[in-house]
């Protein structure tokens, strides 16, 4: 995005940010600030969702309110703690395991000796006088081994279901830091280390990249005139428009607010741009409704930058490229697919 653009964007969304918090009464501690920014840039729904819960019931938000939603819903900490939490699971998950296997092998080792024991006095011929005893006393030892080796049958069965388990919780963890919760996108960091990959699979293979930027037309109007909660449900119109276009190895991802970025590896400009072209279409093809009152929202539509990666290019460069280009179809009237070639990159354009 423009840096001017994001200049006035960061300042209106302070702004609101600051009536918010004067409107509910609210301490203005960072935390409180975050919270009240996140919900005006409508980063975060169930923050948006659990504040509106607070309000509709005290109609004003203390200090404590704005911390315990800053915990819940926007504390780094919280998928560290997650993952530690897992970690520490599994970590006791296999001390038992290995104490079972400890024991199971004492186990063993006294079977060993029992079974020793009988033939050395089968050997020196101190069996027959003692055959009973010793057939009895191979007997129990044989029905120990037995018991021991069903329990750790059943105990390694248990360890190995609450192990999948624990790998199951913590390959949800890390998939949900890697989601943006509002379309289901990956996030601004994930495009980013994707981005990079591609780049440099694109720079040792030779083989062409593509990235798109796209940008919701008009976006604040919609949502001053129809609401935020009408404005996400456009949003994560917009994600399924463009995730119904792509193919395995490409990665969609929301960039922020209303952008949204699109990789596509082993994939020409030209081909980018016919993609682009039907994700606009798809997109100012349906005519939105809210669903609670049958209000007609009319049709929304997208502009799209299109660039192609080059040997020099890094995450920044080629980011900036696609901006560029979003931002000319901004200018050129918006609804529109722009692209640039690498050696011809478009000038600095204010935002239309």
């Amino acid at each position: 995005m423009d840096q001017r653009l994001q200049y006035k964007t960061a300042l209106g969304l302070a702004k609101r940010t600051l009536d918010y918090i004067a409107r509910y009464g609210t301490p203005p501690t960072p935390h409180a600030y975050e919270v009240f920014y996140t919900v005006c840039a409508g980063l975060n729904p169930q923050l948006n969702e659990a504040l509106g819960r607070v309000i509709a019931e005290h109609r004003h938000v203390t200090a404590q309110d704005a911390e315990r939603l800053y915990q819940k819903y926007l504390s780094p900490q919280q998928l560290s703690e997650q993952v530690e939490n897992i970690g520490a699971q599994m970590t006791s998950e296999m001390s038992a395991l290995l104490a079972m296997i400890g024991n199971a092998a004492a186990s063993a080792n006294t079977y060993q000796a029992s079974l020793q024991n009988a033939e050395e006095q089968l050997s020196h011929g101190r069996g027959q006088q003692s055959s009973g005893d010793l057939v009895s006393a191979l007997v129990n030892a044989t029905k120990t081994m037995s018991k021991t080796n069903a329990e750790v049958c059943a105990n390694l069965e248990t360890s190995r279901a609450q192990v999948e388990q624990l790998e199951d919780c913590l390959k949800l963890a890390r998939e949900e830091s890697s989601r943006d919760p509002l379309t289901g996108l990956v996030n601004r960091r994930q495009l980013e280390l994707s981005l990079d990959e591609t780049i440099i699979r694109s720079s040792t293979t030779g083989q062409p990249a593509s990235l798109l930027i796209i940008d919701v037309d008009e976006f604040k109007a919609f949502n001053d005139t129809h609401g935020h909660v009408a404005g996400d449900s456009a949003l994560r119109y917009v994600a399924s428009c463009i995730k119904s276009n792509i193919k395995g190895k490409d990665t969609a991802g929301r960039f922020g607010g209303e952008e949204f970025a699109v990789i596509l590896p082993d994939t020409t400009i030209e081909h980018a741009v016919s993609l682009a072209e039907r994700t606009r279409h798809l997109v100012n093809a349906r005519h939105l409704v809210k669903k609670a009152t049958g209000e007609s929202m009319g049709h929304i539509s997208v502009s799209v930058g299109v660039a192609e990666c080059t040997p020099k290019d890094t995450v920044e460069s080629f980011l900036l490229r696609a901006d560029k280009s979003m931002y000319a179809a901004k200018k050129a009237g918006r609804n529109r697919v722009e692209s640039a070639a690498p050696e011809e990159p478009v000038a600095e354009i204010d935002a239309a």
